[in-house]
């Protein structure tokens, strides 16, 4: 198969992955056709799929053992277009919720999948530039459903639901033209010597950072607007672009991930977090808003550097028949992380009598620079016993 279209198939699926974010504009317009339900019970319409996305990653991996990569996609799909475009047929809105938990349901597959395909089908150098496209796919489709969303939603609130309809596009594309890996048929025997190969230590703990990283990334997302808006450096429209030039740092990061892995290597993961600790830095510590602007940018550079760098690793020290395990398990910690970390972190403010805005972005921070430090000396110490990660 041609090398270009299957790249152009492999990460076209990327594009979904924040298809959650189409409803976001249009909250307000769903609020005020619902008058009497909670602006919390509203908001569960982007938080609920992310919860629900858990559930079906830690499931991911034990499909991904009995079906094939096309049937998981297939699978993935069809909850993706009836969870997604079904509520543009509604006025119920626990109907809605039902069916957003159904999107969720659909991405927990879709996200592991859209990696995990990145590892069958590419190694070494290749494979990192194409996780690192990847990350540009996942930024490009946010920005795609958003402003769909928006557009939508001007006439009435039901056509949000119809920029789910891009997911049709992806869905015949995919379909038409992604065969199924080599090397998963080879490894579908009878007797499957390798399928339950132990996970090393080392993917554990990479694990675990997936964990704390989206952990603490997450208090940027939920934390922004509210220190640009509270503390009278802008309003919800600068807000708003501070949000887009993070993404437009991580569209950059994912555009240079692959020359990035190529010259740092196994310092990828650790640099990644310094780059975002400095960035977070800037928005925590300045009040000037062109400079938080700068920190953003600097924060989305090395979020797209840090993420793909977790999945390369994990894809190179789990066994080839425990990929899709260690890629689906990060995949739920990664939603794991992000929806405890309000509650962790305001668990960190109560004793400093503090609330979200400045200071939970200040300790988010102070936490990707000391992790960052920790792993570069870490990194460092143990070099000879990670050259594993160099390819």
């Amino acid at each position: 198969m041609n090398r270009t279209l299957l790249k152009a198939v492999v990460l076209s699926i990327s594009l979904l992955l924040l298809a959650a974010t189409a409803v976001s504009p249009a909250l307000a317009n769903i609020s005020a056709a619902f008058p009497g339900v909670s602006a919390q019970t509203i908001m569960l319409l982007v938080a609920l799929p992310s919860m629900t996305m858990v559930l079906a990653s830690l499931v991911f991996g034990k499909l991904s053992e009995y079906v094939s990569r096309r049937g998981l996609f297939q699978l993935g799909m069809v909850l993706f277009l009836t969870g997604g475009i079904s509520p543009y047929f509604m006025n119920d809105l626990t109907l809605i919720l039902v069916m957003r938990a159904v999107l969720g349901l659909s991405l927990g597959i879709i996200f592991p999948l859209s990696i995990v395909l990145i590892s069958d089908f590419f190694d070494g150098n290749e494979r990192d530039t194409i996780m690192g496209l990847q990350s540009v796919a996942v930024n490009l489709g946010g920005i795609i459903f958003a402003m769909l969303g928006g557009l939508l939603c001007t006439v009435d609130w039901h056509n949000t639901f119809l920029a789910y309809a891009v997911g049709l596009v992806v869905f015949l594309f995919v379909y038409a033209y992604l065969p199924e890996p080599a090397r998963v048929t080879a490894a579908a025997g009878p007797d499957k010597p390798t399928m339950k190969a132990p996970l090393s230590g080392q993917v554990y703990f990479t694990e675990f950072l997936v964990f704390i990283y989206n952990l603490l990334i997450f208090a940027f997302f939920t934390n922004v607007a509210l220190q640009v808006v509270g503390e009278n450096l802008g309003n919800a429209a600068s807000a708003g672009l501070a949000l887009t030039v993070f993404t437009g740092g991580g569209l950059l990061g994912g555009l240079l991930f692959g020359k990035t892995m190529q010259t740092l290597k196994s310092f990828t993961i650790p640099l990644g977090w310094l780059i975002t600790g400095i960035g977070m830095s800037l928005v925590a510590g300045v009040h000037d808003f062109r400079v938080l602007l700068a920190g953003c940018l600097i924060g989305g550079i090395g979020f797209s550097t840090t993420c793909p760098a977790f999945f390369v690793a994990l894809s190179i020290l789990s066994p080839p028949s425990r990929v899709a395990f260690s890629i689906a398990l990060a995949s739920a910690l990664s939603g794991i992380g992000q929806f405890a970390a309000p509650f962790v972190f305001e668990l960190i403010a109560a004793p400093f009598n503090q609330g979200p805005g400045r200071f939970y972005l200040l300790v988010s921070a102070m936490a990707f620079l000391t992790v960052g430090m920790l792993l570069l000396l870490q990194n460092y110490a143990q070099q000879p016993r990670t050259a594993g990660l160099k390819g």
